[in-house]
């Protein structure tokens, strides 16, 4: 099911024409098309219409069909993830454009929201983002979901810092003792998170909620794929710890390796 049955399917459940559902907040005209799929939905807007009929978010986001993900996606998915951490706008556009052909709503709800972050910055969002990110993510169903926690480690830096230990707290106790079992897509979307989760809490000086995202790292198991991270929470802890000596030996093995990038978002 996708965006525009999912909330047609809503907007009947519950008897409303299609001017009752949508209020002030579409034109009719406008949101027909968006039932029909002819018109895309505003990230913004899907957000409000679910608010203003009181349709809880992870409902909704849970029953979207994700069984068109495929490879083309996750390498586009990649690639906007690449195209926001360079902070590289108009790669995030052309990325977008593929991106919208694409038949998995949540990679595009993701975009959107990439290239709102960029052309508006955290102060543009919504007023109420952090209490409308919390409420798709509440619940559990989520934390099964590899794409639902990269969208989420994504969105780390315009969400309250006081929120996120309610996130980190979730990720921690489902994976805690099994995160080494878990698929690789999961592995890596938790690890994301976690590095994500270090950076902003060593820029808000919020020591003790390192722990968790720590100890997660250390559970990864020893892919190729997963080394940075593991070499990352390692870093971290050293920061955290203040093992200056150790920081500079972990830099000069990045520095070897041409990870200047990666050197470049460390605090140090």
């Amino acid at each position: 099911m996708n965006i525009g049955e999912a909330l047609k399917q809503y907007r009947t459940s519950a008897g409303l024409t299609q001017k009752e559902f949508t209020q002030n907040i579409l034109s009719p005209a406008h949101y027909s098309k968006i039932e029909r799929n002819l018109h895309e939905i505003s990230a913004n807007d899907l957000l409000e219409l679910l608010n203003q009929n009181k349709i809880p978010y992870s409902d909704f986001f849970s029953s979207l069909d994700q069984s068109n993900i495929n490879v083309s996606d996750e390498k586009l998915s990649n690639q906007l993830l690449f195209a926001y951490y360079d902070r590289d706008l108009n790669k995030a556009k052309e990325i977008y454009t593929q991106i919208n052909t694409s038949n998995d709503d949540l990679l595009k709800l993701q975009a959107q929201l990439i290239l709102n972050t960029l052309q508006s910055g955290r102060h543009k969002f919504p007023k109420n983002k952090d209490k409308i990110i919390q409420k798709i993510f509440s619940g559990n169903h989520w934390l099964k979901d590899s794409n639902k926690i990269s969208i989420l480690s994504t969105f780390i830096e315009v969400l309250n810092p006081l929120d996120l230990p309610f996130f980190l707290n979730q990720i921690y106790h489902k994976y805690q003792n099994n995160l080494g079992k878990q698929t690789l897509q999961i592995q890596e979307s938790v690890a994301s998170f976690c590095i994500n989760y270090l950076y902003s809490a060593s820029q808000n000086q919020d020591i003790g909620s390192a722990n968790k995202a720590i100890q997660l790292l250390t559970q990864l198991v020893e892919y190729p794929e997963l080394g940075i991270d593991k070499i990352l929470g390692y870093y971290y802890h050293c920061y955290f710890t203040n093992q200056k000596e150790q920081l500079k030996t972990i830099i000069t093995i990045l520095k070897k390796s041409n990870l200047s990038k990666t050197i470049d978002i460390l605090p140090q």
